[in-house]
C-alpha cells in the first residue's frame, strides 16, 4: 500500500492518535487531596526535624502514601520545599485577616493580628520552623510569603476607617511600616515567645509594650511634633 502510494506521488496516511483523556472531576479532586496531604505532613515533619531532616521518606511515611507516589506530585524535595510555605502561609494568613475586619481603631486592629497570629502559630507549633527555616531552605518561597504578608498588612492600614492615623504616609511608606511591625513581632516571638522551636504565651505586658509603641510611632510622635512646632513659633 505504501509503495503503491508512493508511486502515485501522494503522502502516505498517518493515523491519528486517539485525544488524550481529561481526568475526571472526582480523580482532580483525590490528586489535590493527596498533594495537600503531602504539603501538611511536611511542615508537621519540618517543625520536629527541620528542613534538613524533611526527607521525602519521613513525608510520606507521615502522610501515609506510598513513596513512589510523591513523585506523581512533586519533581523533587525542593519542589515540595517551595510550596510548603506559601501554601500553609495562605491559611494562615487568611485567618488573621478574618481576625482584623472591622476593628474600632488602630490598636485594635493590631491588637487583633497580633493576638492571631501568635493564636495560630500556638495551635499550629510546626509552623515556626516551616517559617523561619525557609529563609534558607526555600528562599524563593519566603521571599513569596513576606510579599504577601507585607502587601495585605499595608492594605489593611490603608483601608481602614482609622486613616487619619496615617494621612501622612504614601502607599510605599505603609509598606515601610507594615515590614518594621512584622519585624518587631517576629522578633517579639523569637525573644520572648519560643521555647525548643515551640511557641508558648508572651510573658505579661510584652503585647501592651508593641501596642504602646504602635500608638506613639503611627499616630502620638507626629501629632506631638507639629504641636512642638506651633509652641517654638
Amino acid at each position: 500500500m505504501r509503495n503503491s502510494e508512493a508511486a502515485a506521488g501522494t503522502a502516505p496516511r498517518v493515523r491519528s492518535r486517539p485525544a488524550k483523556r481529561e481526568p475526571s472531576l472526582a480523580k482532580t479532586q483525590r490528586n489535590e487531596q493527596t498533594r495537600i496531604k503531602l504539603i501538611e505532613a511536611a511542615g508537621k515533619t519540618i517543625g520536629k526535624y527541620g528542613y534538613a531532616g524533611c526527607s521525602i521518606a519521613r513525608v510520606t511515611a507521615r502522610a501515609k502514601i506510598a513513596h513512589g507516589a510523591f513523585y506523581l506530585h512533586f519533581s523533587s524535595q525542593k519542589d515540595l520545599f517551595d510550596t510548603v510555605l506559601p501554601t500553609l502561609g495562605a491559611s494562615m494568613l487568611q485567618i488573621i485577616g478574618q481576625a482584623i475586619r472591622h476593628p474600632k481603631d488602630i490598636l485594635d486592629l493590631e491588637r487583633r493580628g497580633f493576638e492571631a497570629n501568635f493564636d495560630y502559630l500556638t495551635k499550629h507549633p510546626y509552623m515556626y520552623r516551616v517559617l523561619t527555616e525557609a529563609e534558607l531552605y526555600a528562599p524563593a518561597a519566603f521571599q513569596q510569603h513576606m510579599d504577601k504578608m507585607v502587601t495585605g498588612y499595608a492594605r489593611s492600614l490603608r483601608r481602614s476607617r482609622f486613616s487619619r492615623y496615617i494621612d501622612d504616609y504614601p502607599d510605599e511608606e505603609l509598606e515601610t511600616i507594615a515590614t518594621m511591625l512584622i519585624g518587631a513581632r517576629t522578633h517579639l516571638l523569637m525573644r520572648y515567645g519560643v521555647v525548643n522551636n515551640t511557641v508558648t504565651s508572651l510573658p505579661p505586658g510584652k503585647l501592651e509594650v508593641y501596642l504602646k509603641f504602635v500608638s506613639h510611632g503611627l499616630g502620638g510622635f507626629g501629632q506631638a511634633a507639629v504641636a512642638g512646632d506651633q509652641d517654638a513659633e
